[in-house]
């Protein structure tokens, strides 16, 4: 059973529905292109999310000098509230690149500078539908691993992170006198450089 609850500054065709069947003061996410749609409907969520934008410009150190300015802060602030937040991405759906750029819009300045492990675009999958999801992809010809691989190509700090994470998850871990074996990734150096890629 859903109960529609209406965000408080968002155009009234706005639904975020709580389901009974999730934790207390869960949101169904929307996706990243209708939630940056709505966005744009609303003036203070839409200019904030063109300074989010401009926040994230230009290369590793301009972006963290931007983001940490009280005004690109102030626009983080508003866009956590806003349907950007909770958005997420079907992979294969019919805008999935312009889909993944919205929620890095707002995910990169989430996450800039600090570690995190499981940020995803992507809509969990529930068991039950990985199955019915595999059968699908064993019968055409796409490659969900290089459409993730080009959608992190767009993003400077996918690509980034994806380097660092190859660098040091390719490494052996050094031989320990009280260990015999050698692992072929130390799993805690390799976890803290960055996301599990898709």
């Amino acid at each position: 059973i859903l109960i529609p609850v209406f965000l408080h500054s968002w155009p009234s065709d706005v639904c975020v529905c709580v389901s009974e069947l999730g934790p207390p003061g869960w949101r169904e996410p929307l996706d990243c292109v209708r939630a940056s749609e709505l966005c744009n409907q609303n003036s203070q969520c839409s200019s904030r999310y063109r300074i989010m934008r401009q926040c994230l410009s230009g290369g590793d150190k301009e972006r963290s000098t931007m983001l940490a300015s009280k005004e690109c802060q102030g626009a983080l602030e508003v866009l956590q509230d806003s349907p950007l937040y909770d958005c997420r991405c079907k992979r294969g759906m019919k805008k999935e690149l312009q889909c993944l750029q919205n929620y890095w819009s707002i995910h990169m300045g989430l996450t800039e500078g600090e570690e995190f492990y499981e940020t995803s675009p992507y809509e969990p999958i529930h068991f039950s539908e990985e199955f019915r999801h595999a059968s699908i992809i064993s019968g055409t010809s796409c490659n969900p691993c290089l459409d993730a691989a080009k959608a992190c190509n767009l993003n400077d700090t996918c690509k980034r992170q994806r380097s660092a994470y190859i660098a040091i998850c390719t490494k052996a871990t050094p031989p320990q006198s009280s260990l015999a074996n050698q692992e072929p990734c130390s799993r805690k150096r390799c976890q803290k450089v960055g996301p599990p890629l898709p």
